[in-house]
């Protein structure tokens, strides 16, 4: 169950019914050609220790034979503790050096970019939560959460691109679908065992704060892994 991927407090921002967290994404895996470079597979890097409790798996990812896999860790912990951030890009630095290496569009975003994770409902199952820095996601999300008017329901999505109908579902930033509904956000996802959809209504202001502590917690560890690795795109 996702519950088991919430880090312990003060590493996850806890709100009535939710958690929040920033995840780095450390590659453990690097898409590149194995075996004296005659076949595409993955390249290990030697990650450093951290405590337990503290990373979880992320995503595992094959492309035409290319592997890329990712361990998730608390940005907020890595914050706290910038030697092991910086052991970590050393070690990936080791690995990134190979000719061997065969870097796609996804795992360069997962190392200069990490995530925030948002848990929701009794079982803190995994909810889905859209945000990025490159496609104004982010911004977008506190200018609702903090700004959307009180007395009415508003779509906690993206804007209508152009050409769209207002008959069209937009891209909601948070689970299947997600409206702010006064002092609540009611958002509508698939829970981690399956079966019909559920909805849980959180508190906007709570929500939005966790939101933001998170980001900027993923967003000052992703600016160090940027400046000590230097941008490879």
């Amino acid at each position: 169950m996702s519950e088991r991927d919430v880090y312990p407090s003060p590493y996850s921002e806890r709100g009535p019914g939710f958690a929040v967290q920033g995840v780095t994404h450390w590659l453990r895996v690097v898409p590149g050609r194995v075996l004296l470079g005659l076949k595409a597979g993955g390249l290990p890097v030697s990650l450093p220790e951290r405590p337990a409790g503290l990373s979880h798996p992320g995503i595992k990812a094959k492309a035409n034979g290319y592997e890329t896999a990712i361990d998730d860790v608390s940005s907020h912990w890595l914050r706290e503790h910038p030697e092991t951030c910086d052991r970590y890009v050393a070690a990936l630095r080791e690995v990134l050096k190979q000719p061997r290496v065969r870097l796609d569009g996804y795992a360069t975003h997962a190392i200069f970019m990490g995530s925030v994770e948002l848990f929701a409902g009794p079982r803190l199952d995994r909810v889905n939560l859209e945000l990025d820095d490159e496609d104004g996601s982010f911004p977008r999300a506190m200018a609702l959460l903090r700004g959307a008017p009180r007395d009415t329901r508003t779509a906690f999505a993206m804007p209508l691109e152009p050409g769209m109908g207002s008959f069209e579902d937009p891209l909601f930033l948070a689970g299947e679908q997600a409206w702010i509904d006064g002092q609540r956000v009611l958002i509508e996802y698939t829970p981690d065992e399956g079966g019909r959809a559920e909805t849980v209504a959180l508190d906007r202001d709570a929500l939005a704060d966790a939101i933001e502590r998170a980001w900027y917690a993923m967003m000052d560890v992703s600016e160090r892994i940027g400046a000590e690795l230097g941008r490879l795109r």
